[in-house]
């Protein structure tokens, strides 16, 4: 009895609400949530039943937007998706946002908007994008109200600028050039549509009409984690409720295996010096996991590389124009640490310094996202100097970041790789790790130290003639010609043995080990013997090209090709998708019709050939030895030894080189000077720099200490009166470079190898009174070393050069051309690598037209003291006695000599 009056009792509540007419569903919608219908919207039923679905597929707490009344206003005209595009002919709404206009629809061909419905029916599209139309419509109004679109973290994710934001950017728009970025085109127009057509998408997922419309992979909430957590928080800060758990994702979740993860490391390549490309270095990112059940080996270890899609073009002018004005696209990369290495550390010799993020373990995991999400849809516009591998990973970290923190960029006109690493520290995002991944090339230069340091160790501990031999065959392995170093390697067996016969009995133990690692060492010279070469055999091939029969695409052709590939996770699972310049030009390498190599292209192939089978008699006969002679000497205790020891070095020399680079400099003087009458007079001055790192000095941000590179570092000097102060002289150096890096020690058989090289290009204006004062100037010169420390923490060096410069006064203007001579020295003090005494010495006869020959020699003595460390800047103390005299030989001591004294204090 019980049920039958339970199931009359149901018959009865469910009968009312399957017999509503339209007209009282039209009037709940009006009523509860606001939503106006009427004729002819209010008389289709199959849209009153989609408006219905769209508000039940928003949280309940969203379904009545703010604002009043809501009309969705129905046209018979025809549009794509059955929505306006805010143009005068569709209109998606009214100027006081209180009517939304909805279409006949149509499908469209916009390609985003179509990648994940690809499955369904025209009749069920029709119904998704109804429910979508709704959803933005009372998404739009929400976000009018809560301004959800103006968070930080919300407009970040896109890299949305504000106007006037950046120079040039006047209205609001997008990091992201990608449409596929978006979720629909009408979504790249702001970060408010940006957001209101993710919720469409979100909201209304395509399989929500049915199951099987899309793979679990390419699901929206698979695909773009950082929106979806982005968005669900606004709402729960809002209290307007909770997003659903996310459901697994088994690409991403075993990609990110974020159980496994420990650390994101930031890392940045040493700038070669040899290439304008690179000059400032280079930065990518390293996910680190700790070791799981399965061992991955170290090549195997992600890297994430912000990168000029460039195809294969490698250098050259126009390369560089490109880059300098636009023309390539920046993406992401997820290669591996072998890749790098080859391409980096083996190919290129850069040395790669690496820090540690200190991001909490939820940004960890946000970071990963955003790698995921960026290396499928993240393509930003490439530029040389703003829009670079520094400020996109700037943008990749800032996506991640929690509880308000942001990194700001450190400049506007320019971005470098230092200067972001310094921005990361003021943040205290930063921690160095003293463990360099070591190019080759410098590897072999240590290599090279070390096998000197067991050569000089053996010398007391085995027989004269022994040692002899020894040293004959050192001589023999430094031959730059790679047959003869093949034909001292053969010798190496029986020479080891009669070196060791030839050691006491209390020695022979000691001797087999330091024999042992002298040919270690050794070895390793030779493989960078083999990169150097390889690299070398490269760019001859490359010349040598004639026609290729692969098709080699445009950088254009390869950015749409790789688009598409990470369109579909199924596809791009199963396919492994590779940038690497090295791998397309071997690729087209392989198949082109070449031409016949000239006589030198033809002894550098030869030659790479002849290094690359020393390289494998080399190491034949350590594996020889290694089994025989050195079978009783741990090869693993030789690597961790010598590791220790690198370890050690780079730790002491980072806890002595100030945290930061040479960026952004600026130095306020107090001093005194002889003025043309002879009296002595104050002066106060400004030294400012947008970049200046001076031969010799280590910066934990910098670059080589072996190179000096100086951006637009300029100097005033004013005498302090009343009223205006007066300008007394200035100098602007545009552009200057020096680096005393040459040819490794056993590559030195000329005067040329022993060669550092210099340029700079420089404006000044001296004082009111002398002849012709203002003068741009651009000089050249080679540098002899006469010495030089471990890391260049000391030097000495002459240059000799030449100098153009145009000069011109009032009434006046006059070229000049002359050589110049220099000197530069710089002696190391105790404490801080900052800290050093420098003489810079420079004399040049010039021939000035119209003025005949004159004279012009400058000297400066500079003492730099680092005071210390407040908070993340240090303050260096710099006294300088400075000299300058212009004038005629033969009419000393006459002329225009000018004694300085100054005190400098410098921000760091």
């Amino acid at each position: 009895m019980r049920l039958l009056v339970a199931l009359v009792t149901g018959l009865v509540v469910a009968q009312p609400a399957a017999a509503r007419t339209l007209a009282e569903r039209v009037r709940t919608l009006e009523t509860e949530h606001g939503l106006v219908l009427r004729a002819p919207a209010s008389d289709d039923a199959a849209l009153v039943t989609e408006v219905e679905a769209g508000l039940a597929a928003l949280p309940p707490a969203l379904r009545r937007p703010p604002g009043g009344p809501l009309e969705l206003v129905l046209h018979p005209e025809p549009a794509p998706l059955g929505m306006g595009n805010d143009s005068e002919r569709r209109p998606d709404w009214n100027e006081d946002r209180r009517h939304f206009h909805l279409y006949d629809f149509v499908p469209t061909q916009e390609r985003r908007a179509t990648l994940r419905t690809a499955r369904l029916t025209e009749a069920e599209l029709e119904r998704l994008w109804r429910r979508r139309a709704v959803v933005h419509a009372v998404m739009q109004r929400w976000d009018d109200a809560r301004h959800w679109s103006r968070a930080p973290g919300w407009r970040r994710l896109s890299g949305w600028l504000a106007p006037f934001e950046r120079p040039l950017t006047l209205s609001e728009q997008s990091l992201l050039s990608y449409a596929g970025a978006f979720s629909r085109a009408r979504g790249q127009k702001s970060a408010s549509l940006d957001l209101v057509t993710f919720a469409e998408e979100l909201f209304v997922p395509a399989e929500s009409l049915r199951e099987e419309a899309i793979p679990v992979d390419d699901r929206v909430s698979c695909q773009e984690l950082s929106k979806t957590r982005a968005l669900g928080e606004l709402l729960a800060t809002a209290g307007l409720g909770t997003l659903p758990p996310r459901a697994p994702c088994p690409a991403f979740d075993t990609w990110a295996n974020t159980g496994e993860l420990s650390h994101f490391e930031l890392l940045m390549v040493a700038s070669t010096g040899r290439q304008p490309e690179s000059l400032f270095g280079h930065l990518l990112m390293r996910p680190v996991w700790h070791e799981g059940a399965i061992p991955r080996g170290p090549g195997f270890e992600a890297v994430v590389q912000p990168v000029a899609l460039t195809g294969v073009e490698t250098g050259g002018p126009r390369y560089i124009a490109k880059g300098l004005a636009g023309g390539f696209s920046l993406g992401f990369l997820t290669s591996t640490m072998g890749d790098l290495a080859h391409e980096t550390l083996e190919l290129e010799q850069r040395t790669i310094r690496r820090f540690r993020l200190r991001l909490t373990p939820s940004e960890q995991v946000r970071l990963l996202e955003r790698v995921w999400e960026m290396e499928r849809r993240g393509y930003l516009p490439y530029y040389f100097l703003t829009d670079n591998c520094a400020s996109a990973l700037l943008f990749l970290v800032n996506g991640a970041l929690e509880e308000g923190r942001r990194v700001r960029a450190p400049g506007s006109l320019w971005v470098l790789p230092g200067a972001m690493l310094d921005a990361f520290t003021r943040l205290e995002l930063l921690e160095h790790i003293p463990d360099d991944f070591e190019s080759t090339g410098e590897r072999a230069l240590r290599a090279h130290e070390s096998r000197e340091e067991a050569l000089e160790a053996l010398a007391t501990r085995v027989g004269p003639e022994a040692h002899t031999k020894l040293r004959l065959l050192h001589r023999r392995l430094q031959s730059p010609e790679p047959e003869k170093r093949r034909e001292a390697w053969s010798r190496v067996p029986a020479l080891a043995e009669a070196v060791l016969a030839s050691a006491p009995e209390p020695e022979r133990e000691s001797v087999r080990t330091l024999l042992h690692a002298y040919l270690a060492w050794s070895v390793r010279v030779e493989r960078s013997e083999v990169d150097r070469a390889e690299d070398e055999r490269l760019k001859v091939e490359r010349e040598l090209l004639v026609k290729i029969h692969t098709a080699v695409s445009t950088p254009e052709d390869d950015l749409r090709e790789r688009q598409l590939l990470f369109e579909r996770e199924d596809v791009l699972q199963r396919k492994l998708a590779t940038l690497d310049r090295i791998a397309l030009l071997q690729q087209a390498l392989a198949t082109a019709d070449k031409r016949e190599p000239t006589e030198e292209e033809a002894r550098i192939l030869a030659r790479a050939e002849a290094i690359e089978a020393t390289f494998i008699t080399a190491t034949e006969v350590q594996g020889g030895l290694q089994t025989g002679l050195f079978s009783e000497v741990d090869p693993l205790a030789f690597l961790e030894r010598d590791r220790t020891r690198k370890t050690r070095v780079e730790q002491e020399l980072s806890s002595r080189a100030p945290r930061s680079s040479g960026a952004a400099r600026t130095a306020v003087m107090v001093g005194m000077d002889l003025g043309p009458s002879g009296r002595v007079r104050p002066v106060v001055g400004l030294r400012t720099a947008g970049l200046s790192q001076a031969l010799g000095e280590s910066y934990l941000h910098g670059y080589r200490p072996s190179s000096e590179l100086r951006v637009l570092d300029g100097e005033i000097r004013l005498e302090p009166r009343r009223g205006l102060p007066r300008v007394l002289d200035s100098r602007l150096t545009l552009l200057g470079y020096r680096t005393l890096l040459r040819e490794p020690p056993w590559h030195r058989s000329t005067l040329l190898d022993e060669l550092g090289w210099g340029m700079e290009a420089l404006l000044e204006s001296r004082e009111q009174g002398q002849t012709l004062p203002h003068r741009a100037t651009a000089q050249a010169e080679a540098l002899l070393v006469v010495d030089e420390g471990p890391h260049f923490e000391h030097y000495a060096a002459l240059g000799l050069g030449a100098r153009a410069a145009l000069r011109w006064g009032r009434d006046e203007l006059a070229p000049a051309v002359g050589p110049r001579l220099s000197f530069s020295q710089r002696v190391d003090l105790p404490g801080s690598l900052a800290n050093a005494v420098r003489l810079e010495a420079a004399w040049s006869p010039t021939y000035t037209l119209h003025r005949g020959l004159r004279h012009e020699a400058e000297a400066s003595l500079r003492m730099d003291l680092l005071l210390g460390q407040w908070g993340r800047r240090g303050v260096r103390l710099s006294p300088r006695a400075q000299v300058r005299w212009e004038g005629q030989l033969d009419a000393l001591p006459s002329g225009q000599f000018e004694p300085r004294l100054d005190l400098a204090l410098e921000l760091m």
